[in-house]
């Protein structure tokens, strides 16, 4: 409570959002219900609008007899750090989880220990962080060295996404990018500067999204995933080729998933960080040490 205080004050913009696997283990322990631990994740995770949210809580509570639970009760009065309904539109880069931060605890645990001495400590520090960045430069590599192999018709559209966006992240669009051919636009509306459509899944007319396009080509969907995720939705994706669009509009790209959103991090001495040449550096230096250890065996 003292961190949730804290953060509040120092950082009043910021949403605070509570990690769903403690959630669902809260759940598990607090309930001891297995079909009520399913249903109560599938509630959390659920892409509903706030009233139908509401409307499927009620129901989960009488099912399951839970209406003087004081868990449930607390978790209810929470739902806006939670619930899928009330956080849609805030930004939170995918994650729903504190799996990164643990897994971050975990990487260091492999180097250093509770018998090591304060200078012990900081060598083996300074290794973990070597090996982190090491990974780093490897992954940048891998994202400016080479091009993905195109998978779908919308080639040019793909290829301009594999040209801008990481390689982590041009994985995570290609998903959207291949069920926006699972959407259909139902009807479209011009007002002014903005088009409206209205977009639904094939087979599935009863869910609908409202996608505005404007002529500055700020594009919106009502699902608010690109808010929340920071990379365009199928149903964004089904108006951009519906509109014979090849590129992802600047509005829709976020700097942070970019190849080169590292260029502009100088130090003061103007010093840039080329992840190529070091990783690259890195690999030799690797050879060298193999290539020396042969050849001091040679009499």
């Amino acid at each position: 409570m003292a961190i949730r205080n804290a953060i509040r004050d120092v950082f009043s913009e910021v949403r605070h959002r509570l990690c769903d696997w403690h959630l669902i283990r809260n759940a598990t322990s607090n309930v001891e219900n297995p079909s009520f631990t399913f249903k109560f994740r599938k509630i959390m995770l659920g892409d509903y609008e706030i009233p139908v949210f509401k409307r499927k809580w009620v129901q989960l509570i009488e099912e399951f007899g839970l209406e003087d639970k004081p868990w449930v009760n607390n978790m209810y009065e929470e739902k806006h750090m939670w619930a899928t309904a009330y956080i849609r539109g805030k930004f939170f880069a995918g994650f729903r989880t504190t799996s990164r931060c643990e897994g971050l605890h975990s990487v260091v645990t492999r180097y250093v220990g509770l018998q090591y001495d304060l200078t012990s400590f900081v060598e083996h520090f300074q290794r973990c962080v070597a090996h982190l960045r090491f990974k780093e430069f490897n992954a940048d590599y891998e994202s400016t060295c080479g091009v993905p192999i195109m998978q779908t018709c919308i080639e040019l559209l793909e290829r301009f996404v594999a040209e801008v966006y990481t390689h982590e992240i041009f994985l995570l669009f290609m998903s959207f990018l291949s069920r926006a051919g699972s959407m259909r636009v139902l009807n479209i509306e011009n007002n002014n500067d903005c088009s409206k459509y209205i977009v639904c899944k094939h087979g599935r007319p009863d869910f609908l999204w409202t996608v505005e396009f404007c002529q500055e080509e700020i594009i919106m969907c009502s699902c608010l995933r690109m808010e929340s995720f920071g990379i365009p939705c199928e149903r964004i994706v089904k108006v951009l080729v519906d509109k014979d669009i090849c590129v992802i509009p600047p509005s829709l790209v976020l700097d942070r998933w970019t190849k080169t959103v590292k260029s502009a991090l100088n130090d003061a001495s103007g010093f840039t960080r080329d992840a190529v040449v070091i990783s690259r550096q890195s690999d030799l230096m690797k050879f060298s040490k193999q290539l020396a250890a042969v050849a001091a065996k040679v009499p």
